[in-house]
């Protein structure tokens, strides 16, 4: 507003000056023209009491004419020019304000010249030309402040409009973040609905999030890139909402036709989480946390680097989440069996510089890695246990 405003008074300014300057030079040029009129005037005046055509022959009459004409102080001179004759003026800077032809009765031929002083008609304008500087600035000073007055009130107008606006933007931005925050919640109590599905998973999906999260700090993740990792984890699983409860709760082994079922939730949440503007990065952990580094995962068969690191690092959180807790088709391995089966797979299941991060943080901090409410049980045949482990992972080891 306010360059506008400079910007409005210097073409004001602008203008003002111009206007003066164009009206103060029409003033002079009139008064100049004013001024020759009255000399002509004059001179008619003059000679209408005189014979003009014997202003030829009777140099009398001339003297007397001249006398009379040069009364005037702004008459320079006044001379007949007979045909043939040069004329005695050149009207240099001389002014010609009267001619006129004459003739006699004796057939002689001339013309009369009146030539008057340079006009200079400054003084005679000077108050005209102020008084126009005068009033254009006025009037220009007017409007210039009229125009500050209509700019101030329609700024303050704008600021208001522009403050009414940040109130509605902020209360919409809160309307949304409350949306986001319920539809965010609904969807986290979906999600829990899996888990609440079978006590033997109940707490699962925190869980695979907690040693998610400490495998990415180990990689270094920054905390927006941790906060994707965390909310792909916890809803990894989202997908089985889909699954048939005889297939999810199925006690013993999955058939190949109920595994193909099985592996749809991977898909299936995918889809629902593409729904929901703020998880839709995370669509990609979900799809494909049961890739293997092999390339014989599912659903889509990734193999190595092609598969999201983020999805690695649930996938592998997931299985061991799965290894060391009891199932109603195994028993849980103990810490130390789970690492041998994870080093044991890594580079086939699951990607080898995240098997090395999760076995460092697990080194650092054993806790994390443990279960809280189930401790390892002494089983009478760990080696029936693991040869089911095995069974199972002939088609999704680690299904959580």
């Amino acid at each position: 507003m306010h360059v506008f405003l400079l910007a409005s008074g210097a073409i004001l300014l602008v203008a003002a000056a111009t206007l003066s300057v164009v009206l103060g030079s029409v003033v002079r040029k009139q008064a100049s023209a004013d001024a020759r009129a009255d000399l002509n005037h004059v001179t008619r005046m003059v000679l209408s009491s005189n014979q003009v055509g014997n202003l030829l022959v009777d140099p009398a009459l001339v003297s007397t004419t001249r006398h009379r004409l040069l009364l005037d102080p702004n008459i320079a001179q006044v001379e007949v020019v007979q045909d043939g004759q040069a004329p005695l003026l050149s009207a240099g800077r001389e002014q010609i304000v009267f001619q006129q032809p004459l003739h006699s009765s004796g057939g002689k031929r001339g013309v009369l010249r009146v030539l008057s002083n340079p006009i200079d008609t400054r003084q005679s304008t000077s108050s005209r030309v102020r008084f126009i500087w005068v009033s254009v600035t006025l009037v220009f000073l007017a409007l210039f402040a009229v125009l500050a007055l209509l700019v101030r009130g329609a700024s303050r107008a704008l600021q208001r409009r522009r403050s009414a606006l940040q109130q509605q933007s902020q209360a919409l931005l809160d309307a949304y973040r409350r949306l986001e925050q319920s539809s965010l919640e609904a969807i986290e109590s979906l999600n829990a609905t899996v888990d609440a599905k079978d006590p033997s998973t109940a707490g699962h999906s925190q869980r695979v999030v907690e040693i998610a999260l400490r495998i990415g700090r180990e990689l270094g993740f920054e905390p927006a890139r941790l906060e994707q990792l965390r909310l792909g984890a916890l809803f990894h699983d989202i997908g089985k909402l889909a699954v048939p409860d005889a297939i999810l709760l199925k006690p013993g082994l999955l058939t190949r036709q109920e595994f193909e079922v099985m592996k749809r939730h991977c898909d299936d949440g995918a889809r629902i989480v593409d729904r929901f503007g703020p998880l839709r990065p995370v669509v990609s952990i979900i799809r494909h946390h049961h890739e293997r580094w092999s390339g014989h995962g599912y659903p889509v068969g990734l193999e190595g680097e092609s598969i999201p690191l983020e999805a690695s690092i649930v996938g592998l959180a997931d299985a061991w989440d799965a290894m060391t807790t009891n199932r109603p088709y195994k028993e849980m391995l103990s810490i130390e069996e789970a690492r041998e089966e994870v080093e044991g797979c890594s580079g086939s299941q699951f990607r080898p510089d995240v098997v090395e991060a999760m076995l460092s943080a697990l080194d650092k901090d054993p806790k994390i890695f443990t279960p809280l409410e189930c401790r390892p049980s002494e089983a009478s045949d760990r080696n029936h246990t693991r040869s089911r482990l095995r069974a199972v992972d002939s088609f999704s080891f680690g299904e959580a």
